[in-house]
């Protein structure tokens, strides 16, 4: 979330403890069911797609669903290429499962990512040699981390070996504590930051822009115009040619106007969510450095500019800021953010306000939060 920050003329550093910033979901799910591809039976497909001229292509285009349940086979979300989402309405939305290789690192510093047995839930290890890829155990020496993951609606779920299940990124953070963030100030170290950042993903709201080309095919293979070049070809059969040069005509125009309509959205769109700016951020060996916002990611302990905007969520850790909320809230003063607690005062504070614990909490630590 961009928010714009007004800071104070002081001579003392802030630190920031940054965190995971998620959409929430405007929908629930219903059902998650996972599918592995098979080679035959994409063979099969292709096979058929010649046979039908190309329709079966045209059906599972405007049917993701079909093609996924055509060329793969039902098995546990563990061992999925693809998974199939439908929701409380029926609706059913594919995507693809991604994998890559990650080693020890910070990840295991996060309870939730830390199984029984110590060992890191999030990554599994998946011998690529057996044909049925099922999970196995291996010794430690030999265990190769596999972060697994897809991308739904702008959210990154990753596979969580513990709960069995694929999770928002953003269970990692669940479990921290003020105590966690504050020992987390010296920041991570490059090895570590590298491994949340193919956890986590770039710190950027993506908003693609799709070609004129691949726009033209989405609008062409509409139902509506697929209806029209039968309809033109039945009027040429019939030696009705100006009847159907109409037709030509008033689909290509309504096309162009559609294509360059539909850009133009996705272009101002974008340019409106785009921003990358440099921060400062402090490493583990008490280094600091420039890096770009988009290759922020949760953890890292950043330092306020004198004044600016600052691209993500975060959690003040030392000295006081001023902050601009009036696009979230819709108040006209900015507001006071004062440190994290810490320390054995932090317990006396969250019992005030009814909490038994030390986690983090959104309610709690509003005044400490930079949204």
């Amino acid at each position: 979330m961009l928010q714009r920050l007004l800071i104070p003329g002081s001579s003392s550093e802030m630190y920031l403890w940054l965190l995971n910033a998620t959409l929430p979901m405007l929908f629930s799910f219903q059902e998650i069911n996972g599918y592995q591809s098979r080679t035959w039976q994409i063979v099969m497909c292709h096979v058929f797609s010649l046979l039908t001229a190309g329709i079966l292509l045209i059906v599972f285009h405007w049917k993701p669903s079909f093609a996924v349940r055509a060329k793969c086979r039902p098995c546990p979300l563990s061992q999925a290429d693809w998974v199939i989402i439908t929701d409380r309405f029926g609706q059913c939305f594919t995507a693809w499962v991604q994998t890559e290789e990650i080693g020890e690192g910070s990840l295991e510093h996060y309870p939730a990512a830390r199984s029984d047995d110590g060992r890191s839930s999030v990554a599994i290890a998946v011998s690529m040699e057996d044909e049925s890829r099922d999970t196995i155990q291996l010794h430690r020496k030999e265990e190769k981390n596999v972060l697994r993951y897809y991308l739904f609606e702008g959210v990154r779920y990753i596979w969580i070996e513990r709960q069995e299940a694929f999770c928002k990124v953003s269970v990692l953070d669940e479990d921290l504590t003020c105590a966690d963030i504050h020992l987390s100030q010296s920041g991570l170290s490059l090895q570590d930051h590298s491994i949340r950042k193919k956890a986590y993903g770039p710190n950027v709201i993506d908003v693609p822009v799709k070609s004129y080309l691949r726009l033209l095919v989405d609008e062409v293979l509409n139902p509506f115009y697929i209806f029209q070049v039968f309809s033109i070809i039945l009027w040429l059969c019939d030696a009705y040619y100006y009847y159907a040069g109409c037709i030509f005509v008033i689909s290509a125009i309504s096309i162009g106007w559609s294509l360059y309509e539909t850009r133009k959205q996705s272009v101002t769109l974008q340019n409106m969510v785009k921003m990358l700016t440099s921060m400062r951020v402090r490493r583990a060996d008490g280094e600091e450095m420039m890096v770009s916002s988009m290759d922020l990611v949760p953890g890292d302990c950043i330092i306020l500019p004198s004044e600016g905007t600052v691209p993500c969520d975060a959690v003040l850790l030392t000295g006081e800021c001023m902050v601009n909320e009036s696009m979230l809230t819709g108040e006209s003063v900015p507001e006071m953010k004062t440190p994290l607690p810490d320390g054995p005062s932090t317990e006396g504070t969250l019992s005030s306000v009814g909490l038994k614990s030390s986690k983090l909490n959104p309610t709690w630590a509003r005044r400490s939060w930079l949204w």
